[in-house]
């Protein structure tokens, strides 16, 4: 029974650490893509 909990307590913070470490992955690509160039933003003379 012991053998059972560690190995539920064992995968529950498994997928915890992986579920962060994508979290921080998408969070810094999105980052990193996300720059805007002000070149390439045209900005209407009428408007």
């Amino acid at each position: 029974m012991k053998a059972k909990n560690y190995l539920i307590a064992v995968a529950i913070f498994g997928g915890m650490l992986l579920t962060a470490y994508a979290a921080n992955t998408i969070n810094q690509d999105e980052q990193q893509t996300a720059k805007i160039q002000r070149s390439a933003i045209r900005v209407p003379t009428h408007g």
